[in-house]
């Protein structure tokens, strides 16, 4: 519209002809403006002029490309109208002009009845050392008004979805502008269907999900377009009434099968073939729509992603549906975890009036290419088949365990009933097993048997009198009895002391972390297995916290073997208990809560998995190894074995050391664990050889010095041949993973710490059963069973273990492209299958400890060799 005003000699009646004729621009003081900037005289009367150059053209059509000339005198108010069907789906703006820029920006106002939107050209991003600009931008509107919205089965007739967009600048020369809008096609995802899309960082998109998708789990706009003529009594053809017919009949044979089979959620699976850094958010069916990058963080979820992404997603948090909202951004830290270089550089240049001169990169080009589906996930029906699976198939074990006692006892029924040839003469074993005793020592101390079948001495074995060659358990269990089992029970009162004040701030703080997903949004606080995440009641995570009951039920049944053990030894009598391996029941306690505790924070770990407590996974592996071997040790060293304060003191030190690695894990403290860990071996390879008689003190090196001197042969020739091979290839073993740990020295030490804890005692366990076998003791064949199942369990275990899903020591975006669906029963996946056999497999060898030794229940300990 042009208005021409001459020859009008008040001031004041000009503004109020000016204000009246422009009612469409809504900011008073611009309209002041306006008239101030146009008011001139004409000659030397006094009379005005005054021309309005103001652009106001209705209906624009869409999917329309339109030219025009924005300057300070010049803008434009476009109304865009089109069909009421195309009122259904949202429009999308789309604005270019490589002549807008930073000193005269182009602003662009997009106008509905219920909201108001407005961006500028170009879009200026600041990222660390650049300013990026970009110099088109496309911006989808608030869908007020579509088939789900509240209104939608009434019969208003209402523009909400018709966009004016205004188009301003204060550039003295004209700016050419392009403008389109168009209908956003696909703007309603269909379940299990594939949806590709391009974005940039100044051209992000969105598309909405509802839940109530109709019988086919479709979203057919024709059918609610119909359905909406019909309830507002308009007129139908024929093959419109064909159509509602059908669609009503298909909704009236939607069938319910119950709570148990309806799916309460859903997961959305996003693809994409380049690393460009891209965050996804999830918002709630309400306007606005927050798609940029700062404004995402005020609603909903979100979570940063390269080349994959996913998230569950249930019908209570968003009940009508979900905006899924693709957001490039114009930086890759966010992704990469990359810092840069000189962070002081911007900063440095406006101090010295520089900051005219940072580069300006026109950003375009960084397209990045999604492909998402939406996909159900599986029902509470087959949520209790798979957790029903996995509890009967560790309730299975109980089964066996109760039918190996049944059978038990009915062998021990019909030996009862067969009298035994020759009675057992225990004076007679007294007095061999005092001969044999005397016989072994060159000491002149002697071993006094007493009614309660203890020792005269409760202190320590003095092992310079005894020769290492004919070193026998006898020697090494001179304790009494008593003392022995308070020892013993030391290690189990330690455990449980841990093990009460170590878990319950775990599972304070999980929860915090959890409240705090939950408020926040932020998807990348923990490190979930996002495409098979299923969640339950308050947990995100259900499925992998679940997992670790295992550990709970077969630790609870190891504690119970342990305890019927136990009164089979009490009933035992004082001459028998003298005979085989001295048994610490305490110790074996230990064990079997340690594997409780190590579900318990196993679990919480996965409430919420990161870098910050991902200690809790792990400390009770630690724990549970260093038992095992100090279980080992103790079988053949039972006065000589570590006390239970000592033991907990170096767990302490490991804990201390795998969270200094967690926290900073570089490379200086890579190479002084690798010396500390290659250093601990020597000694330990020096205190087993000799039989725990190595002294490393001042004079060592003296000691070797002199044997060498004098003796060089056979000083260097070893007096254990077996001891010594065997040692030998488990310092080549720890070496080997030494090298890998230094030449690789990535974040995630923890794991490398509990590789070097659980290698070695493989390795030890393995010692000790050729040693076993080198000095001729028989194992039963059970224990030969619980060896071959240890072995094999754990080494298949590794391989689930091995396949990760998720890694902590990657950011959040490289974590989300090892994500996974999941491959057992719907529910599991590789994390939760090592769960299960790494739960089994320490089951397996605990059994393996607790029975290995069961065929010199009745030797002489005199006749049982240290090793």
């Amino acid at each position: 519209m042009l208005y021409n005003i001459a020859w009008i000699d008040n001031e004041y009646l000009v503004r109020q002809i000016v204000l009246n004729l422009c009612p469409l621009i809504i900011d008073s003081r611009k309209k002041e403006n306006i008239v101030q900037s146009t008011l001139s005289t004409f000659d030397d009367r006094d009379f005005y002029i005054m021309e309005v150059k103001y652009t106001h053209v209705r209906l624009y059509k869409y999917n329309v490309p339109y030219f025009v000339e924005v300057s300070k005198n010049t803008e434009f108010i476009m109304e865009f109208a089109g069909d009421m069907e195309g009122y259904d789906t949202p429009a999308r703006v789309t604005v270019a002009s490589d002549f807008a820029n930073r000193t005269y920006p182009l602003f662009i106002t997009a106008r509905q009845q219920k909201g108001v939107f407005s961006w500028q050209l170009p879009m200026l991003v600041q990222t660390k050392d650049t300013l990026e600009q970009f110099t088109n931008i496309s911006r989808t509107l608030c869908p007020h008004n579509n088939i789900f919205s509240e209104s939608q089965d009434t019969c208003e007739v209402t523009n909400l979805n018709t966009p004016i967009v205004h188009l301003t600048s204060s550039s003295p020369d004209p700016i050419k502008v392009t403008i389109v809008v168009e209908t956003v096609q696909d703007f309603y995802i269909k379940m299990n269907t594939v949806t590709n899309l391009t974005s940039t960082p100044s051209q992000p998109k969105y598309y909405f999900y509802p839940f109530d998708q109709g019988p086919n789990e479709i979203v057919d706009l024709n059918s609610q377009s119909i359905k909406k003529k019909f309830i507002c009594n308009k007129e139908l053809d024929v093959q419109e009434r064909i159509t509602l017919d059908r669609y009503l009949l298909r909704s009236n044979l939607k069938t319910d099968y119950g709570w148990l089979s309806k799916p309460k959620s859903v997961i959305v699976m996003i693809e994409s073939d380049d690393d460009i850094c891209a965050v996804v958010s999830i918002q709630n069916f309400s306007c606005p729509v927050f798609d940029n990058e700062r404004d995402i963080l005020y609603d909903g979820y979100y979570l940063t992603m390269t080349r994959r992404g996913g998230i569950t997603l249930t019908q209570d948090t968003f009940p009508l549906g979900f905006y899924i909202v693709f957001i490039v951004k114009t930086m890759d830290d966010d992704c990469t975890g990359a810092i840069a270089a000189n962070q002081t550089l911007p900063k440095m240049a406006q101090y010295f009036g520089w900051e005219d001169n940072i580069s300006v990169d026109t950003n375009d080009g960084r397209v990045k290419r999604f492909s998402f589906k939406i996909i159900p996930t599986i029902s509470y029906q087959e949520y209790f088949i798979a957790a029903g699976a996995a509890l009967g198939f560790f309730l299975s074990f109980y089964v066996a365990f109760v039918i190996a006692v049944i059978c038990q006892r009915q062998r021990c029924a019909r030996e009862q009933l067969i009298a035994p040839h020759v009675p057992y003469d225990e004076h007679t074993t007294a007095v061999r097993r005092r001969r044999v005793l005397n016989d072994a020592s060159s000491s002149t101390h002697t071993v006094t048997d007493h009614g309660d079948g203890s020792s005269s001495s409760d202190t320590e074995s003095d092992l310079s009198t005894i020769d290492s060659v004919r070193l026998c358990v006898a020697n090494l269990s001179r304790c009494r009895p008593r003392v022995l089992s308070a020892r013993s029970k030391m290690y189990l009162w330690n455990v449980l002391t841990v093990a009460v004040f170590y878990t319950l701030p775990v599972i304070q703080l999980v929860v915090t972390y959890q409240r705090l997903l939950n408020q926040s949004g932020n998807q990348d606080l923990c490190y979930f297995n996002f495409l098979c995440a299923h969640p339950l009641l308050a947990l995100s995570d259900f499925n992998h916290v679940y997992s670790n009951l295992g550990y709970v039920l077969l630790g609870a049944l190891f504690l119970a073997q342990v305890w019927r053990r136990q009164r089979a030894h009490e009933r035992r009598t004082p001459r028998q208990k003298e005979l085989g391996i001295p048994q610490h029941f305490g110790l074996l306690y230990a064990m079997g809560i340690a594997l409780v505790s190590e579900g318990l924070l196993s679990a919480a770990y996965h409430v919420c998995p990161n870098s910050m407590n991902f200690q809790f996974d792990t400390s009770f592996m630690y724990v549970t190894s260093v038992l095992c071997m100090v279980r080992l040790y103790q079988a053949r060293h039972a006065d000589v074995n570590a006390r239970a304060h000592a033991t907990f003191g170096v767990l302490a030190l490991i804990i201390f050391i795998g969270l200094v690695g967690v926290l900073n894990a570089n490379f200086y403290f890579w190479v002084a664990f690798t010396a500390l860990h290659l250093v601990t071996c020597l000694v330990m390879t020096f205190q087993i050889y000799y039989l725990g008689r190595f002294r490393l003190d001042g004079g060592v090196v003296s000691r070797a010095v002199r044997s060498l001197t004098s003796r060089p042969l056979a000083a260097v020739t070893p007096t254990h041949c077996g001891r010594c091979v065997l040692l030998l290839l488990a310092n080549i073993a720890n070496w080997a993973i030494a090298a890998y740990g230094l030449s690789q020295h990535s974040r995630d030490f923890a794991s490398h710490l509990l590789l070097v804890l659980m290698s070695n005692l493989f390795l030890y366990t393995l010692f000790y059963i050729v040693m076993k076998l080198l000095h001729r003791e028989t194992i039963a064949w059970y224990s030969w069973i619980f060896i071959t199942l240890t072995y094999g369990v754990w080494f298949s275990s590794s391989y689930f273990y091995l396949d990760l899903s998720t890694n902590w020591a990657l950011t959040p975006a490289q974590s989300r492209q090892n994500n996974r669906v999941c491959s057992l029963l719907q529910l599991y996946d590789s994390h939760d299958a090592w769960h299960f056999m790494s739960a089994t497999a320490m089951f397996f060898s605990f059994n393996m400890y607790l029975t290995i030794d069961d065929n010199l229940s009745n030797v002489p300990r005199t006749d049982i060799m240290v090793f």
